[in-house]
């Protein structure tokens, strides 16, 4: 039996279902790694009619008012409830993402990949889980858009976007390549961002739903500057600080605009060289590198995204080009990944900057780029 076999899928679903066990378990317990009190926060002040931004970029609530809305069900419920059942959408949508992502890497082929990729992608979410973080349900959603787009269903993968950017901003990344590279959902997109933008005006008054966008941007302009020229983040100019090379703010954002450009070139490049479900799979793994790369304000827990994509590269070197040699260095990346924090320590102990998750993606990025200008094989429909 090899790990791609359908025994294994009912597995899969139980090691899920193990990392919501795990991670309930430990707010049950009393733990206190949570970031789930500064959501419950936001959407109590939304219902009072209070600025929901008090962190001026530092601290605090970082993301539009409809994720403030998003969460209303949950702040009403007790604490506690609300912690637990929290992780269990972010867990359960990430879960379904990764199943969509396997199909999409399949193709016409019978296999199924779910159990190599939720092996993976629940090793690189762990920390994420835990914190209750709302990266997971956007990478979720993100990969369910990809998977709809891919078949041609516009609205409802336009549905999936302005989720995705309702719960966390970062996803914006993902809507603007979509927008520029489909033409069928641009102005979908557009109308979806018009809705999206149009609602929170329902529920509270015109005036403050308008100052809230104000003190948004603020707050988000203000957090993009501390990330740019803080220590601390997992960024990749943060990383050059350790071998002495600092970037200033402003050629930090000119590398920015023109990461953002090629990754654009790049994302238009596949949906002329692969077929649809294959130049899905880079759209959503080049949005993500980007997103890691080049926000300002990336953390550790913010790879969790790049696991689906990491397992998907493994399956195709290991399962359908027959590279073993590069399935077992992906598959070396994802360990450096899982342990970079005692890495980091044990090597460079005074680094001051985490430096092995951007090294790790920057490698991954480029494996990435040469398996989009490879020339594609007809095996690469997986049997």
């Amino acid at each position: 039996m090899r790990l791609t076999d359908k025994q294994y899928v009912g597995m899969a679903w139980a090691a899920w279902a193990l990392l919501f066990i795990a991670v309930a378990g430990i707010m049950l317990a009393g733990g206190q790694r949570t970031v789930v009190p500064t959501y419950r926060i936001a959407a109590i002040n939304w219902i009072d009619g209070r600025n929901l931004y008090e962190g001026l970029g530092v601290g605090g609530f970082m993301y539009l008012p409809q994720s403030a809305l998003l969460f209303i069900p949950f702040a009403l419920l007790p604490e506690l409830i609300s912690e637990v059942l929290w992780r269990l959408l972010n867990i359960a949508v990430f879960a379904l993402g990764v199943r969509e992502l396997g199909r999409l890497a399949a193709g016409r082929g019978r296999i199924n990949l779910f159990p190599l990729l939720s092996l993976v992608s629940i090793l690189m979410a762990w920390s994420c889980a835990r914190n209750g973080q709302a990266t997971m349900i956007m990478a979720g959603l993100m990969m369910f858009a990809v998977a709809d787009i891919s078949r041609e269903r516009w609205w409802r993968a336009t549905l999936w976007l302005m989720l995705s950017v309702a719960f966390k901003p970062l996803s914006i990344v993902l809507i603007l390549l979509v927008a520029a590279i489909d033409r069928k959902m641009s102005w979908r997109v557009a109308a979806g961002i018009a809705a999206l933008f149009a609602l929170p005006f329902l529920t509270q008054q015109p005036g403050f739903v308008a100052y809230q966008y104000v003190v948004f941007l603020q707050n988000t302009t203000t957090a993009a500057h501390v990330g740019s020229v803080e220590k601390g983040w997992t960024t990749l100019f943060n990383a050059l600080t350790v071998i002495g090379i600092t970037t200033p703010e402003l050629v930090q954002n000119l590398l920015r605009l023109a990461a953002a450009v090629g990754t654009l070139v790049l994302c238009w490049i596949s949906r002329r060289r692969h077929e649809t479900n294959r130049s899905a799979i880079f759209v959503y793994t080049l949005a993500s590198s980007y997103l890691i790369l080049m926000s300002p304000r990336t953390e550790n827990n913010t790879y969790a995204i790049l696991g689906p994509s990491i397992a998907v590269f493994i399956s195709s070197a290991w399962l359908i080009k027959k590279r073993m040699v590069s399935a077992v260095l992906l598959g070396l990346m994802v360990a450096v990944l899982v342990f970079s924090r005692p890495i980091e320590w044990t090597l460079i102990p005074n680094a001051g900057t985490s430096w092995v998750d951007p090294l790790m993606a920057v490698f991954f990025t480029s494996h990435v780029i040469v398996q989009l200008f490879e020339r594609q094989e007809q095996s690469n429909e997986t049997r």
